[in-house]
């Protein structure tokens, strides 16, 4: 049975299948420009064609998709109508040319969103009601420079890697646990709230020029910060304030590029007394002295 025979509410077939119903009015739309026309259908099509995932409703009345697939499709833009398939739980769009996401930020049952490598340049507003039961979204490989507040109510992974990203003084959702701002220009992590769940952070090949973040991410245990040739030596007795800190990659550090792993195990250790680091650069740190 082809998805688009099943029908719109009906019980034809399957009872009440509900994975968007089609308005009449999309036939109605003003003609005055063909191509924007005629590239929304094509985005509606590909729509149709990713949905997967058969299943039957949270409220048990009917059937609806829960999956959407829609992978390099040549999507420049995510049409209106997605609005309409309420019971999307996994969304996958990455590899597209899709510069804005606002459209799904009412899908309140999706859990899973992937809109990496894409051409989004600017993530607006997330307010808590929006995308509310999201736990991971993925925004890597974008054109991202500017990032509004982010307050979804269940993120816990966050992947913004490969972005043009300079600043990120927002309000940032508190629940994240796994946040990955590598491969941007951040020079400084200045969130306007603290993070108290945040678990692990990678800041690597970024500007970074300070650790003084560690008020607003307290329980930090596994932080990166690879490929880095901005931050001060004398910033690592910063490090002491991460007082959950276990797990310290600094690969490609400019000041331990060319001194010798025991010379930088004596700057580590001197700089990590007050806490239980257990490894660097991926191995284990033997007790210290």
């Amino acid at each position: 049975m082809k998805k688009n025979d099943i029908g719109y509410g009906s019980k034809n077939g399957i009872n009440n299948v509900t994975y968007g119903e089609d308005n009449a009015e999309e036939k109605g739309n003003s003609m005055d420009n063909a191509e924007t026309r005629i590239s929304n259908e094509d985005a509606l099509f590909h729509i149709k064609d990713g949905l997967t995932q058969l299943e039957k409703t949270l409220k048990g009345d009917g059937y609806a998709f829960s999956n959407l697939i829609c992978k390099n499709k040549n999507l420049d833009h995510i049409p209106k109508e997605i609005e309409k398939y309420i019971h999307l739980k996994y969304i996958n769009m990455s590899h597209n040319k899709i510069e804005d996401i606002d459209m799904l930020y009412e899908l309140n049952n999706v859990v899973f969103l992937d809109i990496s490598y894409n051409l989004i340049k600017n993530l607006k507003k997330i307010a808590s009601l929006c995308l509310k039961n999201c736990v991971y979204l993925n925004l890597s490989h974008n054109l991202i420079k500017n990032v509004e507040d982010i307050k979804m109510t269940n993120i816990i992974e966050l992947d913004l890697s490969y972005n043009n990203i300079e600043k990120m003084n927002i309000y940032f959702s508190n629940t994240v646990k796994k946040l990955n701002l590598s491969n941007n220009n951040i020079s400084n992590l200045d969130f306007k709230n603290k993070l108290n769940d945040l678990e692990s952070l990678d800041l690597s090949s970024n500007p970074i020029k300070n650790l003084e973040f560690f008020e607003i991410t307290p329980n930090i245990n596994y932080l990166k910060i690879n490929n880095n040739t901005t931050l001060p030596i004398s910033q690592l007795a910063n490090l002491n304030s991460f007082k959950g800190l276990q797990y310290l990659d600094m690969q490609n550090y400019l000041y331990f590029k060319d001194i010798s792993y025991e010379e930088v195990m004596q700057i580590l250790i001197k700089n990590t007394k007050d806490i239980k680091l257990k490894m660097f650069n991926g191995k284990l740190i033997d007790n210290k002295a």
